[in-house]
């Protein structure tokens, strides 16, 4: 009698383990390892006030006082362009138009055709400076509440890039969303 029961201990013992490891494996198998979610479209932020996206060129590498930059920066209420000088990114002018939830909605769905999103992450070119020296390097960002979705970067030369996209669409639009973009920029050295 004495064998039966502390046999009988010693298999509620071990089976009660057994369920519990099983158990833990289930429940660190699902929560441990990149979670794969299908981001969201593009077009989804557009009512988001928080969302933005924005394309920084920056011109060859020269002098301090003759270095420039264009950036523009689209949310759903606002595109703002600032013309940059040197290369902390002093605001020399900048000028904004009013931007509405159903036109982002649209400029987002041209940028996601044209691959805004599709890039390369190789942290050995996470910074676009020092490329293409004697041409320009057009820096392609989108963020939410603060957060930067993605970021990306291609040059007017051959060679190193982290954009995927059509730069020369990608230019295209953000410069459509810029009344008198050629009249705003036609003194700079891009």
């Amino acid at each position: 009698m004495f064998r039966s029961r502390q046999t009988r201990f010693f298999m509620g013992v071990g089976l009660a383990i057994a369920l519990l490891v099983i158990l833990l494996v289930v429940i660190f198998s699902q929560s441990s390892g990149p979670q794969l979610a299908t981001p969201k479209p593009m077009a989804a932020y557009a009512a988001d006030p928080t969302a933005q996206v924005s394309m920084l060129i920056d011109g060859p590498v020269n002098a301090v006082s003759e270095h420039n930059q264009v950036q523009i920066i689209i949310n759903n209420s606002l595109t703002t362009i600032n013309i940059l000088t040197g290369y902390d990114g002093a605001v020399k002018s900048s000028s904004s138009f009013p931007m509405s939830v159903s036109a982002f909605h649209v400029f987002l769905r041209s940028l996601e055709y044209a691959g805004y999103n599709n890039g390369s992450n190789d942290p050995k070119l996470s910074q676009a400076s020092g490329y293409c020296p004697t041409g320009d390097r057009y820096i392609f960002s989108f963020d939410d509440n603060n957060h930067q979705i993605s970021r990306y970067w291609s040059t007017s030369c051959s060679g190193a890039h982290t954009y995927n996209g059509d730069s020369g669409l990608t230019l295209q639009l953000f410069e459509a969303q810029v009344p008198d973009y050629a009249t705003l920029t036609s003194n700079l050295n891009l």
